[in-house]
């Protein structure tokens, strides 16, 4: 990725932002100059400066702004950033806010509502790490420090339920793990915890490929419906938002 050439589309972009008025191809070309901006973020694991800039006046005129549209990211090794474009309809000036907030205060926000929505007493949300190709956690509810520390980190060859639902990109429900043969090594760390029931949802980010898991355990032994699903779907959406 050469910094020149993204620096030099940002720039482009912008400029065909101030004399653009076509509804369509003003939104193509932001979204357009949200992708460089992401570049610019990866190469320098931050966000760019127009974080500083933002108002509800525009800068160039004072007129009114409205928000045009939003995209978000997330940028290592754990921050989410929710980058804003706004519109100034007077002068059609764009004006871009990034706001950087800790991705685990919307994962856990994510993972409380999930277990609601199931009936859950536990749970956890684990991000992939594409260098390892393994899963770590990254919001946990319900657990103590030995369930955490034995399940630090898990990969596909890995037999437990998020293991399994990594190494076949579905998911996965245990509705008991006693009777589980998958299990028999960790039934240990599973009555520990305290739960009997699992299921593993793979978070598929916009590469459509595992970008991360929603687990959620249950105390006794247990398989969600399929309405039960469907209500956690829309919070597995938001995820998306933050990891995809």
């Amino acid at each position: 990725m050469n910094r020149t050439v993204v620096s030099f589309n940002i720039e482009r972009f912008r400029k065909l932002l101030e004399i653009e008025t076509d509804g369509e191809k003003r939104r193509t070309i932001i979204n357009l100059l949200a992708e460089e901006k992401n570049k610019i973020a990866a190469l320098d694991g931050t966000i760019s400066d127009d974080r500083h800039c933002f108002s509800r006046q525009c800068a160039k005129c004072g007129g009114e702004l409205s928000v045009l549209t939003q995209s978000s990211r997330l940028r290592p090794p754990h921050d989410h950033v929710v980058t804003t474009y706004f519109e100034c309809s007077r002068c059609i000036h764009i004006q871009i806010d990034d706001r950087v907030t800790p991705a685990g205060d919307h994962l856990d926000d994510i993972l409380r509502l999930a277990m609601a929505e199931v009936g859950a007493s536990k749970g956890n949300i684990q991000l992939l790490d594409r260098g390892s190709q393994s899963l770590f956690i990254a919001a946990h509810r319900g657990f103590e420090r030995p369930f955490l520390d034995y399940f630090r980190t898990v990969s596909a060859s890995d037999n437990c339920a998020c293991g399994i639902a990594l190494r076949e990109q579905k998911r996965i429900i245990v509705k008991d793990v006693d009777g589980d043969s998958n299990w028999t090594p960790m039934l240990g760390v599973a009555r520990d915890a305290g739960f009997r029931a699992v299921q593993s949802t793979p978070l598929i980010g916009r590469d459509h490929r595992v970008a991360g898991m929603l687990s959620t355990h249950f105390d006794g032994p247990h398989c969600p419906s399929e309405d039960d699903f469907k209500r956690m779907a829309r919070h597995i959406a938001r995820a998306f938002d933050i990891i995809g």
